[in-house]
């Protein structure tokens, strides 16, 4: 059994415990081209980022990736079209990237695969990109709690 946090080349692996989150987002497909295209647009639907935590959400297997930002209470009675949703809460392992736009982007594939390396996945959740600020991205992967 591994013991947490790890360093690897792209930043520390750690465990992290994550509370089920309201959420309005939208789905597109699993596609990168799709999604770079699709970021721009969503945070457009918004009337302000301050105070969002924008995520982006694959459920295993799935061909769909879901767009997602936290429920604010100024959302409530205006969901803009969106979608509501829950993000799954429990154990993640995280991967924090830090780094310059585009660059920062090219290492989310390289991230995922190293915590599924390290993961007893849960497929039941999805993994998730959170983008904290700019320049910092959270890569997290649901874990099956440890016995």
């Amino acid at each position: 059994m591994t013991s947490y946090p790890v360093n690897h080349d792209l930043g520390r692996i750690e465990v992290v415990t994550l509370d089920d989150t309201s959420a309005l987002s939208r789905e597109i497909p699993l596609d990168v081209a799709a999604i770079q295209a699709a970021w721009p647009e969503f945070e457009n639907e918004f009337d302000s980022l301050r105070g969002r935590k924008m995520m982006g959400l694959v459920y295993g297997g799935d061909e769909v990736y879901r767009l997602s930002s936290v429920q604010l209470d100024r959302d409530q009675g205006n969901l803009l079209g969106l979608d509501e949703t829950v993000i799954p809460g429990g154990a993640y392992l995280r991967l924090r990237l830090r780094g310059h736009a585009p660059a920062i982007y090219d290492q989310i594939a390289a991230a995922f695969d190293a915590l599924f390396e390290q993961a007893n996945h849960d497929p039941d959740r999805p993994h998730i990109e959170y983008y904290r600020r700019e320049g910092e991205i959270d890569c997290l992967v649901p874990i099956n709690a440890p016995h």
